[in-house]
């Protein structure tokens, strides 16, 4: 049988739980059925090379335009990127007619920032996936309210929670299509990875760990201050950050400027954080609004409770204490993140509720509902 040729369509390759989630996708997928390729918007993404390490071919908008002596090739070269330049210019539409040698069946707009209209074209078949939730995220929120022409182009929209697939209905009035699948993890590859050795000084105090991308949304600067507090009322502890990005050298100024060298470790950004994960009492995610955050898969996978304001994350529990879902303040992530380092009893249940949901986290069986869809929509 013929395999299915899917194109995912990617803003930029860094480090990130989308981009993270799109490499376990990837990785999963079974390659005697699905040939996956990605088209990256904006080029120089740090982990790119972890893509071409593990052997998906990345496509950029002069790909098709390479170098050479050949006078007719230099020709076509010219006339691919004129045409490049009206396709950009009529909002993408267009593109990848001329900067794929061989079309897709399937077209996905993963995760795309600007020219979406790129990924419709010669009948291929369309996904797009919303990894934010509408109901508390103000850029997907207006996406839903505002580009509903747009989105109802699409023959299935994918949502990665259910909270963010509600709000999506909700909001753009499209229930056609609309889908639920939560993103595959590689469950396998992460437990392997974690039985690494984390660079932790040696410490008698409870490691929380907190991991991702420094940028605005995801609040490590209130993490920072809850932490200060927290040492302010006598409870003692270490927070591991593990992650970089545009916020980086804010975060370390702030460190700095509150006397906290010694407390707080910036581990910066690791190509495996697992061991960081694994070797800490419990993780946080301290974002104000995500659509479910990889991170939470991946923490109760290797058995480590999670302290968090996304509701979504009660969907990962599956009705198992896990940890705590707070509401989205910072008092209220305080007193949380302060119980699960004072309240032994309430702890140790968690971390039986995380090692109980662990198996849930299998990336085969989550891989089939999504091989499934694609495999639908090629039939159609």
């Amino acid at each position: 049988m013929e395999r299915i040729h899917i194109l995912f369509v990617q803003h930029k390759l860094v480090c990130g739980g989308a981009e993270q989630a799109l490499f376990d996708l990837i990785g999963l997928l079974d390659k005697t059925r699905f040939e996956a390729k990605i088209f990256v918007q904006n080029p120089g993404g740090e982990w790119e090379q972890k893509f071409r390490d593990a052997g998906i071919e990345l496509i950029y908008d002069y790909s098709c335009r390479q170098p050479t002596w050949n006078p007719i090739k230099k020709l076509s070269n010219l006339s691919k990127k004129i045409r490049t330049q009206k396709a950009y210019a009529g909002g993408g539409g267009g593109l990848l007619d001329v900067c794929l040698p061989h079309w897709a069946d399937i077209v996905v707009s993963y995760n795309v920032w600007y020219h979406e209209e790129m990924v419709f074209g010669r009948n291929a078949k369309t996904v797009k996936y919303v990894h934010g939730d509408p109901g508390t995220n103000p850029d997907y929120r207006n996406e839903a309210e505002n580009h509903r022409e747009l989105l109802s182009r699409f023959d299935r929209i994918v949502c990665v929670s259910n909270s963010a697939w509600n709000a999506f209905r909700q909001l753009s009035g499209l229930e056609r299509g609309v889908e639920l699948h939560y993103n595959p993890m590689n469950s396998e590859n992460v437990r392997r990875l974690a039985e690494a050795e984390a660079d932790l000084p040696g410490s008698d105090l409870p490691y929380i760990c907190a991991v991702g991308r420094l940028s605005a949304e995801k609040a490590f600067e209130r993490l920072i201050v809850i932490h200060k507090r927290l040492l302010e009322r006598g409870i003692a502890h270490r927070l591991v950050i593990v992650g970089d990005g545009p916020d980086g050298d804010f975060l370390r100024r702030l460190i700095r400027a509150m006397g906290l060298e010694d407390t707080v470790i910036m581990a910066g950004y690791q190509p495996n954080p697992y061991p960081y994960m694994k070797h800490s009492r419990f993780l946080v995610s301290s974002s104000y609004t995500e659509g479910l955050p990889v991170i939470a898969m991946e923490a109760l996978c290797l058995g480590v409770p999670m302290v968090t304001p996304i509701d979504s994350v009660g969907e990962v529990f599956g009705g198992e204490t896990c940890g705590l879902i707070t509401e989205n303040t910072n008092p209220t992530l305080e007193e949380a993140i302060a119980r699960m380092l004072t309240d032994e009893e309430f702890y140790r249940q968690t971390v039986r509720g995380a090692k109980n949901r662990s198996a849930y986290f299998d990336g085969t069986r989550m891989i089939q509902e999504v091989e499934a869809m694609f495999e639908e929509l090629a039939r159609t």
